[in-house]
Parts: structure tokens; sequence; C-alpha cells
């Protein structure tokens, strides 16, 4: 079955980008919520908040909820995972939750995903090795669903760090992929506009 990963690099963050579905992760010991759900709960009225007092989430590793944004964010979907504790998120973490993420975003049956990339706070042997891992992480899933078409994954950074970031994936390109899965990278550093914010947000939503 003949299908393609795309990666992509986004100049944007998680509230602004335009992918189908944005994924976040959710530590179990970060109160208040900082980085990235800190973000997405600011910007979803305290969402993520609510539904940690009400114990429907608590950042344990496995733990997932799908929440429509209903324009608190420009993507109309936040994939909310659990990843245990802050301190024990390494390379290894950063890749299952990019899996998963994977795995679950192909099983909704959306094109693309898009997930925040650091690259910061490593040297350039452990950045390749992040990058790496995430993109066949990504592959892997995809094997593992098999979809039978394109899916994109999109990297999202900092306009600064736009062409660094493509001339790391190049590097970083994965000697061996899942069988089955072909890998497009971006050839050149791209211009990705920024987006402005959305609006105020409005209500949400848990889908389970």
């Amino acid at each position: 079955m003949s299908q393609e990963l795309s990666i992509a690099i986004e100049a944007s963050t998680i509230e602004r980008t335009g992918a189908d579905l944005v994924v976040v992760p959710l530590f179990e010991d970060e109160r208040p919520l900082r980085g990235s759900a800190g973000r997405a709960d600011w910007r979803l009225c305290g969402k993520l908040s609510a539904l940690i007092l009400e114990r429907e989430l608590s950042g344990a590793s496995g733990e997932a909820a799908l929440v429509a944004t209903f324009g608190g964010l420009r993507t109309p979907l936040l994939l909310v995972l659990g990843v245990g504790s802050r301190q024990g998120y390494d390379v290894r973490a950063y890749e299952a939750l990019a899996q998963e993420a994977t795995r679950r975003a192909l099983a909704l049956r959306v094109d693309s995903l898009a997930i925040s990339f650091a690259s910061e706070g490593a040297g350039a042997a452990a950045q390749e090795r992040r990058a790496s891992g995430l993109i066949a992480a990504a592959a892997a899933a995809m094997a593992e669903v098999e979809v039978g078409r394109e899916f994109q994954l999109r990297l999202l950074v900092p306009r600064e760090e736009v062409t660094r970031v493509t001339d790391l994936l190049r590097r970083a390109r994965p000697g061996r992929l899942a069988e089955g899965v072909a890998l497009r990278l971006p050839a050149n550093a791209p211009t990705v506009p920024s987006v402005p914010a959305s609006g105020a947000p409005r209500g949400q939503q848990v889908v389970k």
C-alpha cells in the first residue's frame, strides 16, 4: 500500500497553525500548566485546567483527550496526551508522543498534524537524533495504520529557526523507515506567513 509521510516546517505556534489537528503533551507534575499545554489552556479559557480539576485528565502516561476548539485556536481540534512527569520527558518520550499522536490523527482521518519542535538546548548530534527519531516514529505509526495516502506532519518552530531546522531535517533523515512509507522532506526553507491569532475563544467541548 503506497503512502507518503510529508514533513513540513511551519513558522507558527499551536494557537496559529492551520493544521487539521495539533498535539500538546500534558505533564502530571506541572501545575499550573506551562509550555504548549499552558498556551492552549489560556486560549481555551482554562478548559484543560477545568478537566484536570474535574479529574478527567491528570497528565498520566497513556491519557488522551480530543478537544474541539471552536475558534479558541485556529485549528479545529486539539489532542492532549498525558506523558507522565516533566523530568522523565526525554527524547524517547517525545518520539512516543509523536507516534501516538500520528496514530490517533490517522484514525481520525485528518490530513495534517502539528507538533511543536524544540531543537534548542542540545548539541548538533543530539538535535539530529531528536529529529530523526521524530520522523521514524511518525512513519512507524503510518505503517501500523496503513492509510494508503499522504499525511503531513507539521513541525512548529519560531520564525528565526526555520532555515536552521530545515537544514537539520536534511541531515537527520533516518537511514531506515517503516516498510511501505515514503518520506518527503522540505527542499528549501519555506516562507510561512504569520497567521493572526483567532478571536476571543468561544465554547469548547471534549470528545472522548
